[in-house]
């Protein structure tokens, strides 16, 4: 069969983009898991985000994206847009922010709440708009799952330059 096919059931495309997000989900895992403690708030320079900041983002991140898919937002703290939101600034305070294990925990639930949401759509509901308001940033449901892996990606991406400056051993290679 050739690989520009048709897909053969009703969830291949769903498939597709939930295993790129699946993928990034667990580079961010790993990049965290042996993160010290002591430097979830350290920031190479005033701009850069730094590792907590970083994981409570996520959180909102996979909270606004699971209600393009479904129409509603998962539950979070209410400080958590204010501290992690779009438009948020990091601040190096560790004392500004809940404990990590709180924030981690706030955001695999959320991350959870998304997949189901996503695991609930086929193909077909993946073409239609957004359950939700994507203020332009994604086309369909499908086009927001993706974004989510592009999204999530990102922000590993910045925890690997952490990783790097604070001399930590690489997660890849």
């Amino acid at each position: 069969m050739p690989t520009n096919a048709a897909p053969s059931h009703p969830t291949a495309h769903r498939d597709r983009a939930l295993a790129l997000l699946e993928f990034a989900h667990g580079q961010t895992r790993t990049l965290i898991r042996d993160f010290p403690h002591d430097k979830l708030t350290h920031q190479p320079s005033p701009t850069d985000n730094h590792a907590l900041w970083t994981i409570g983002h996520l959180a909102t991140g996979y909270a606004w994206f699971k209600s393009l898919l479904d129409g509603k937002m998962h539950p979070l703290p209410e400080t958590y847009n204010a501290l992690f939101g779009m438009g948020s600034k990091p601040v190096s305070d560790p004392k500004v922010y809940p404990p990590f294990e709180q924030v981690s925990k706030h955001s695999e639930e959320a991350y959870a709440a998304l997949l189901a949401a996503a695991r609930a759509q086929t193909d077909a509901d993946l073409v239609a708009p957004t359950a939700a308001d994507a203020h332009g940033f994604a086309r369909d449901r499908l086009d927001a799952i993706e974004k989510t892996a592009w999204h999530e990606g990102w922000h590993a991406g910045q925890l690997a330059g952490i990783r790097k400056a604070l001399g930590l051993k690489p997660t890849i290679g």
